[in-house]
């Protein structure tokens, strides 16, 4: 693998897999004492009259130690405000492109008498890269966030629905009680996407598990996270033992000895390597020809997140797809300003993370393409300017335009983030796509920008392409809330190529 390519490919689905594979235990748990009904967040839970927990799993990958995870809560009857304080510290070493990366996540949740959410912290570390999501209750369901990262602090509020849960240790207590056949609904608040969804948790069957030398009885329980689902064994005491996910990462109970071995050693297969998508038929027909036709095998898939202006959806049923992926061809000319259609207004806003309304990146856009008249001219001078300013370094991080302004290197999101935000604050509508670009016969997860000169156009500042070719296959638009839907294709998926 070249290292221009190698260090172009999607690292950030690391952060989503460890959202994934933690899933409802990490961030996503709560006490669900009604079967088949929604949880009713915190106060299902601590009116019970939680002690003091301490619990410690490790997490592997392919058999080999990644990392572990160490949850607790603390109660402190003293404080008449801020009672409950519910943490987990997550470590995962792992290789990514031939090279070592250290990756340290902290959720805290702080939770009142009245078993009212007040504050949350998340914290994600790597290697060079570091970045806090705070929220603090301001009144009724409004949250005051701050995301603190490289280059800025972004200050907004956000409504988290009554009920949700930040993140609580211990679900498998309450969800010991489900029978085989029982769903249970889990109503969550991810701090990373900063959006609220439902979790249903299913209990499947009764099972004896190998632990610790000794045949434990257990209830296997299927939950449900943006269509990836994990499976957990859970014992008679209600104490999760082991949890799976479809990708290989398994997380087992052990003590904080085992667990922090476990923290100090990295498995040696390259995580992206790993999670290729491997690809039937005549390879060289990609990249080479004008169009292809692929079959997509395995996930699900939506005609709205297949379909753009260079890939055609030609049939679709539940676990098949066939699409026809066209290489794009710069246009002969751009347009003016005045020519970009109002309802191109959605591709220009800013976002907590592309902020395209920040003066530092209006400044930055101005200074690279002037004032200018002729949109074509004005997206191949952002990508030329993203193709050799942006060091390339493999990065797991929550992408910010603003960050990577401030500190210019990272793969391929950093670079996708960044030429969205100034694309947008030059008045270029601009979108992220997410999707597989080809690499030594196999599909890798890859980003890169779509941006409007009067259509649509692909090119990607990452590798240094200004039309891209048909070596690559959009799966999803969006930033990372909509990149989640990953976590339904990674470990699924496979590709053949077609005769049109």
């Amino acid at each position: 693998m070249t290292p221009r390519l190698k260090r172009s490919l999607f690292v950030t689905v690391i952060l989503g897999l460890w959202l994934g594979a933690m899933g409802w235990l990490i961030f996503y748990e709560a006490y669900p004492e009604f079967r088949n009904q929604t949880s009713a967040g915190y106060r299902t839970f601590l009116s019970h009259g939680v002690m003091v927990m301490d619990r410690w799993m490790k997490i592997s990958f392919q058999g080999k130690s990644i990392g572990y995870t160490h949850t607790s809560v603390d109660v402190d009857e003293k404080d008449g405000v801020n009672q409950y304080r519910i943490n987990n510290r997550t470590i995962l070493s792992l290789s990514i492109m031939g090279s070592r990366q250290r990756i340290a996540v902290n959720a805290d949740a702080v939770v009142d008498v009245l078993y009212k959410l007040k504050s949350f912290t998340f914290d994600l570390t790597s290697t060079g890269y570091a970045i806090s999501v705070e929220g603090v209750r301001k009144k009724d369901n409004l949250f005051d966030i701050a995301i603190k990262g490289v280059g800025s602090t972004q200050r907004f509020s956000v409504t988290i629905p009554e009920g949700a849960v930040i993140y609580s240790p211990m679900t498998e207590m309450t969800l010991r009680s489900l029978s085989p056949g029982e769903d249970a609904v889990i109503q969550i608040f991810n701090p990373v996407t900063l959006t609220a969804q439902k979790v249903t948790v299913r209990a499947l069957r009764h099972e004896p598990l190998l632990y610790q030398g000794k045949a434990i009885q257990t209830t296997v329980l299927a939950a449900k996270v943006d269509g990836m689902e994990t499976l957990s064994w859970i014992d008679r005491e209600g104490l999760m033992l082991r949890q799976e996910t479809p990708f290989g990462w398994t997380i087992d109970s052990c003590d904080a000895k085992e667990a922090l071995a476990a923290g100090a050693h990295h498995g040696s297969e390259d995580m992206l390597t790993s999670l290729a998508v491997p690809i039937q038929g005549n390879v060289a027909r990609l990249s080479s020809e004008p169009a292809v036709r692929l079959r997509l095998i395995g996930p699900s898939f939506s005609r709205a997140d297949l379909q753009t202006q260079r890939q055609t959806v030609v049939s679709l049923d539940s676990n098949t797809v066939e699409v026809i992926v066209r290489a794009e061809t710069l246009p002969a000319s751009g347009c003016n300003k005045e020519a970009i259609p109002p309802e191109m207004s959605t591709w220009l806003a800013s976002t907590p993370f592309i902020q395209s309304r920040d003066q530092r990146l209006i400044d930055k856009a101005r200074e690279i393409t002037g004032h200018w008249t002729n949109s074509l001219e004005a997206a191949l001078a952002i990508y030329q300017w993203v193709f050799t300013q942006v060091a390339k370094k493999p990065t797991v991080s929550l992408p910010s335009a603003l960050d990577v302004l401030a500190r210019p290197e990272g793969d391929c999101n950093e670079h996708t983030y960044l030429f969205t935000g100034l694309a947008r604050a030059a008045g270029l509508p601009c979108k992220v796509r997410v999707g597989l670009t080809l690499h030594e016969g196999q599909f890798y997860y890859h980003a890169w920008p779509s941006v409007f000169v009067g259509q649509w156009l692909d090119m990607d500042p990452t590798r240094g392409l200004p039309v891209i070719n048909t070596g690559y296959l959009s799966l999803i638009e969006g930033e990372l809330a909509e990149q989640m839907k990953l976590m339904n294709v990674i470990g699924k998926l496979k590709v053949e190529i077609r005769n049109q």
